[in-house]
């Protein structure tokens, strides 16, 4: 039975509502977004986001991110499609995940209504229904109007990030967000007390095979990643960014413990960029790592012995030794894949070469 098979059923139930405890049978289905997705994942026997029992629109989300397109013209009918809060609650909405049931229709200039099938609390639970996003001149998503009723609360335009991937026939797997070939599923053990770190990645990291925020994921899938080059400042207390200064952050993590550091993903070159950009970084306080070895990060060129990859500083920043273990068996794999007479033969001359 196909996805769009399993959703018509559903809709065909006659007792529906909006529960944050999810149940579905002949005559009865009651769920919250996440965990209508939760129950067609089961349905489809696909793995869900990092190994999460209930996952919610947050590590939807955080898979999509990275597997993802936030593109208009990509949107298909079968594809997922989620945002997120940036700021996290204890309990309660995380953000929103729902299915795409047809193609968008351009009814304005970046505006585009499109037919879904999710859960939502104002229709009591499972329903097809229209939303509407809107997009910029690159045709990227960049906002979406949930319910398009008269009231003048659902007027507003919701600004956020916003992903989508087919729910089936992906190459990528569900459980990880990596290549299903080189899947990483269960090898590092899951948090979701994510440390005060944020990630600013530029967007040529993503999507990258060996992009190691895909790593810091699979420990905290609720970190908050923002892409782009320029970006508003953050709205969030004694912020400090991580990067080359006198003020040393010691590999053991000690620091100040109230402060949320900034790390930045993207090459050396792009991420000063970035800082000439963002005149609100420039002006935050530094804080840099002292490492005590050689990154691990074996397929990709390092500078000089104090170059970590975006895993190694985050993991060092956090004092984190299960994340910090994750890169060298992650490398190994993809080395293997390669075979070692190529890894040896592009990267002897590297600074991090090791010669197995």
């Amino acid at each position: 039975m196909n996805f769009q098979t399993i959703l018509d059923s559903w809709l065909r139930i006659p007792n529906k509502s909006f529960h944050r405890d999810s149940v579905v049978d002949h005559d009865q289905i009651h769920c919250d977004c996440s965990g209508l997705i939760a129950l067609l994942f089961d349905e489809l026997q696909l793995k869900k986001p990092y190994g999460l029992d209930r996952p919610k629109a947050v590590h939807y989300f955080a898979l999509l991110q990275e597997i993802g397109s936030d593109r208009i013209d990509k949107l298909l009918p079968g594809n997922l499609l989620a945002w997120r809060k940036n700021q996290l609650p204890k309990s309660g909405d995380t953000g929103h995940v729902l299915v795409i049931d047809d193609v968008p229709v351009e009814v304005a200039k970046h505006r585009f209504q499109v037919s879904v099938v999710d859960a939502t609390k104002k229709a009591n639970g499972l329903s097809r229904r229209i939303i509407e996003l809107h997009t910029d001149d690159s045709e990227k998503i960049i906002g979406v109007r949930l319910h398009l009723s008269g009231d003048k609360s659902d007027a507003k335009v919701k600004r956020t990030a916003i992903y989508h991937h087919p729910l089936v026939n992906s190459r990528f797997c569900w459980g990880c967000g990596l290549p299903s070939r080189v899947c990483n599923c269960s090898a590092i053990e899951v948090s979701l007390k994510t440390p005060a770190i944020v990630i600013l990645r530029h967007p040529k990291e993503r999507k990258r095979t060996l992009s190691t925020v895909s790593l810091i994921k699979q420990r905290y899938p609720n970190v908050l990643v923002l892409e782009g080059e320029q970006f508003t400042p953050l709205r969030i207390p004694n912020l400090a960014l991580l990067f080359p200064s006198d003020d040393i952050l010691s590999e053991q993590g000690e620091g100040n413990s109230d402060q949320t550091l900034i790390l930045i993903d993207a090459t050396w070159r792009k991420a000063k960029r970035m800082l000439h950009l963002n005149p609100w970084l420039q002006a935050l306080p530094k804080v840099s790592l002292s490492p005590q070895r050689l990154s691990d990060y074996l397929l990709r060129k390092v500078s000089s012995d104090e170059n970590l990859s975006s895993v190694e500083a985050f993991a060092a920043a956090a004092n984190d030794r299960v994340l910090a273990g994750a890169l060298k068996p992650f490398m190994d794999k993809h080395i293997q894949l390669m075979g070692e007479d190529v890894y040896q033969r592009n990267y002897k001359n590297h600074l991090n070469y090791v010669d197995s």
